[in-house]
């Protein structure tokens, strides 16, 4: 069925799913038969088929989204993908007369989807996700695991070739033709120079005798008679590295009768537990979301408050007015400016070994204080955006819009607010004579953002320290504004009380897992709440010091460079 699948053009876990059922579906005839045979029969217990009593316990968290849409998404994925093709193809797919005897029916496509969202790994640009027989009977370890999955991923996109190929040849002749047809005029002209200078010595080099040259070619006898293999490749190194392989690497000794662990990467407990139906506790990899909707709310309501000092006599409605009047403006120039101010992880690869994590802003903005790996949001942004027929996690932003939910931003697990939304939040409070310079030239926010990162949260002057006490207001407020979805029956539980509970339900694991999830997004909240109000209190207390803006003209011209390279 390669044919049928490739011309359906099927995005995501779809295709792996319908050639697996087909395979089932051939039973002893398929060459896959003792591996199917050995996955587990219902499938993995995942949080789309627990009851809704225990999805329950997800309310609030990172999960009760994921949960929602992964069932919908499948659905959705059979319906509008799978279904056409079983009808186009009836003598290729052939159906059960009754859903218990129909081996391509939803209920067995959404068993083997749980089944490759917890097992397939990415092969090659080629085939892409892929169920590796023996590679998948390892169980998941955040650190120190024992092996790693390894294989070549750059082949050739139409045929899966590992070495040189007649498509490869194709694309070259191609761009050669092309090259050729732009170059062509200039070799032409340089030709004929050339042609000019040889005629002046083409005298005097006719009147060189050549030299004879070293013809003679070994003994073949001689050298089968030496042993040689002329059949044998003699660079072994190179032959052994286009192996057309999938290896699995130990990377560590294994004492005799431990469990070998391999690790899934680095992903959050929502992620873990909806793809694999397992999480644990203290990873690092763990995030809490804060929608825009709520940032804008809270930013309006912390410009309509300091307003007040300046309009007392202005009514609440004409407050708020006044507050959007002044935000709108600097919202529009950060979503503009968004890729220069903050340029994601693409379009840095080629410069993170120059990012030192110790050069950055108290903000977020790179700094000591702030300072985190920005990889870990890689994956919660995936998660929050990747269904569109992807397997992974089956969480969906498509979803979320349509339940009203906007753009989330992230508090990761040491309960910092994700660099984005700092540099947001600065351009959202800075002053309106800093704001005027930002919209006369973004290098000048470049200038700002790298100074302020340079000052290690030194620069305390007066505009700064009042900067930044209406930003660490607003994200402490949105800490305490996420901090109520998780409120039961208008109380918050500790997590000491979590813990306790948790350990009351050690046999249930799924009520064990949903309680580490909660347990871990609760450490994060009160994580974040205390950074933030201690911050609010340092800067309360401080005494403002003299500007320094001597050397803004000699960094302007570097400051583009430089805050790209420190990734805001």
């Amino acid at each position: 069925i390669a044919n049928i699948l490739d011309e359906a053009s099927l995005e995501g876990g779809c295709p792996l799913a319908l050639a697996v059922l087909y395979e089932i579906a051939q039973k002893e005839q398929s060459p896959w038969y003792g591996y199917l045979q050995a996955l587990p029969d219902q499938g993995e217990d995942l949080p789309i088929f627990w009851d809704e009593s225990e999805k329950a316990l997800f309310n609030g968290t990172e999960m009760e989204s994921a949960v929602r849409n992964d069932l919908n998404d499948l659905q959705e994925d059979y319906n509008e993908l799978i279904v056409p093709l079983l009808e186009e193809h009836p003598y290729v797919f052939k159906r059960g007369e009754t859903p218990e005897q129909d081996p391509y029916s939803f209920e067995r496509f959404l068993k083997i989807s749980t089944l490759i969202s917890s097992r397939a790994f990415e092969v090659d640009a080629y085939h892409e996700n892929a169920l590796v027989p023996f590679a998948d009977i390892f169980n998941h370890r955040g650190e120190n695991e024992h092996v790693h999955f390894e294989t070549e991923f750059e082949v050739c996109d139409a045929c899966g070739a590992l070495e040189y190929c007649e498509h490869q040849y194709f694309h070259y002749m191609y761009n050669s033709d092309a090259e050729g047809e732009e170059e062509e005029n200039e070799e032409w002209e340089d030709e004929e120079d050339a042609s000019d200078m040889e005629g002046d010595e083409d005298g005097s080099d006719m009147e060189e005798e050549e030299e004879p040259l070293d013809t003679d070619l070994p003994d073949l006898e001689e050298l089968e008679n030496a042993g040689v293999n002329f059949y044998e490749n003699s660079d072994e190194e190179e032959e052994e590295e286009k192996k057309d392989t999938c290896d699995m690497v130990v990377d560590s000794d294994i004492k005799e009768g431990e469990e070998v662990f391999n690790t899934y990467g680095e992903h959050p407990n929502i992620a873990l537990l909806s793809k694999y139906g397992f999480c644990y506790d203290n990873n690092t990899n763990d995030y809490i979301s804060v929608d825009e909707n709520t940032i804008v709310d809270c930013v309006i309501a912390v410009t309509a408050e300091n307003l007040k000092t300046k309009k007392p006599k202005a009514t609440e409605e004409q407050l708020e007015k006044l507050a959007i009047e002044k935000t709108g403006p600097r919202w529009e120039f950060f979503l503009e400016n968004e890729h220069i101010l903050c340029p994601s992880a693409d379009s840095e690869e080629d410069q993170q070994d120059d990012f030192d994590d110790e050069d950055g802003c108290q903000d977020g903005c790179c700094g000591d204080e702030h300072g985190h790996d920005h990889s870990e949001h890689e994956d919660h942004e995936d998660h929050e955006e990747e269904h569109e027929h992807d397997e992974d996690g089956g969480c969906c932003s498509g979803e979320d819009e349509k339940a009203g939910k906007s753009k989330p931003y992230f508090v990761n697990y040491e309960g910092l607010f994700e660099d984005k939304l700092m540099c947001l939040l600065h351009v959202m409070f800075v002053s309106e004579a800093k704001f005027a310079k930002f919209t006369e030239d973004v290098e000048n926010a470049l200038e700002y953002f790298e100074e302020l990162a340079e000052s290690q949260g030194e620069n305390k002057t007066k505009a700064m320290i009042e900067t930044k006490l209406q930003i660490y207001h607003v994200c402490r407020a949105l800490v305490e504004i996420r901090r109520m979805d998780y409120l039961e029956d208008g109380e918050w539980k500790t997590v000491e009380q979590e813990l306790e509970e948790r350990n009351k339900v050690a046999d249930n694991k799924r009520k064990y897992y949903a309680l580490t999830c909660r347990i871990s997004e609760k450490k994060i909240i009160e994580k974040a709440i205390a950074y933030y109000a201690d911050l609010i209190k340092e800067y309360s207390s401080a005494t403002p010091v003299a500007s320094n803006a001597s050397s803004s003209k000699s960094k302007k011209k570097t400051a583009s460079k430089k805050i790209k390279k420190m990734k805001l």
